[in-house]
Parts: C-alpha cells; sequence; structure tokens
C-alpha cells in the first residue's frame, strides 16, 4: 500500500492532468490524494479513469481556491467518512488487514479564518479509534523561511 499526496494547485489544465497522470505512471500509489484542485468535484472525480483508477471522490473548490480529491482501485475498500472543504475524512480496509483512517486536508489559506480547518479536524478526531493518517497541505508555516 502506498499513499502519495500532490497539491497540484489547479487540476482543470491540460498540462496539470499530463504531470498528474505521469506521477501516478512512475510511483504507481494505491490511494492518490490531490489537493487545492481549483475546479468542481464532479471534474474531479472525472479524472479517475484518465489516471487509472476506478474510484474516486473530491470535494468542490471555493472559486479559485481548495478543492480535495481521492483516486483508488478495487482492490482496496475505501468508506467516506465525513467531508468538508477542509477535509475528506475515510475508513480504508486492505484484504486480510486492520482498517485504518485516512483524512485529506487542504487548510484555509486565509490566516484569519486557518482556525476553521483545526476545529474541523478537532472535531473528528475521536470518531474512531483505528490507526490515523492526516495527509495533506495544511496552509500552516513552521519556519519563517518557509
Amino acid at each position: 500500500m502506498s499513499v502519495l499526496c500532490w497539491n497540484c494547485r489547479g487540476a482543470g489544465k491540460p498540462a496539470a492532468v499530463r504531470e498528474l497522470r505521469e506521477f501516478v505512471m512512475k510511483f504507481a500509489p494505491t490511494l492518490f490524494c490531490i489537493v487545492e484542485t481549483q475546479i468542481e468535484g464532479s471534474r474531479v472525480e472525472n479524472l479517475a479513469g484518465t489516471l487509472g483508477y476506478d474510484k474516486a471522490f473530491a470535494v468542490d473548490s471555493r472559486g479559485r481556491s481548495g478543492g480535495l480529491g481521492l483516486f483508488w482501485n478495487n482492490e482496496i475498500k475505501v468508506e467516506i467518512l465525513g467531508y468538508s472543504p477542509y477535509h475528506i475524512d475515510c475508513s480504508i480496509v486492505e484484504e486480510n488487514l486492520n482498517p485504518w483512517r485516512m483524512t485529506l486536508v487542504y487548510g484555509e489559506a486565509q490566516t484569519h479564518l486557518r482556525h476553521q480547518t483545526w476545529d474541523t479536524l478537532k472535531g473528528i478526531s475521536n470518531l474512531r479509534d483505528d490507526p490515523w493518517l492526516c495527509i495533506g497541505d495544511f496552509n500552516k508555516v513552521l519556519r519563517p523561511e518557509e
């Protein structure tokens, strides 16, 4: 199992789709996550076949900000537990393994609203006891040189 996440900064352009396809071909992630799609969720989900995946789930962007997409094949089971403009929370089941949880995150870009991302994560943090992976772009600067 491999999970990869990419901040694509716009998935609607032909050049971005080519890069996404090349990335998937090179690394063949079991779960492929994209953030900052900047397009409608239905357009993101329509990329599944182009990228070589059986299934997809996406959250619409808000104008030219945000947007999340998750792609996977039938070899694993993905159950969407919840979503918002800031996250997609899901349960992952692989054959003969215990379930685990993944939350794909795209943090609020506006500093004064960033607490909404963290409030969302705090709100879902105790919903399950499975091992939990949080992945994505938190839009959080850790050091001044970033």
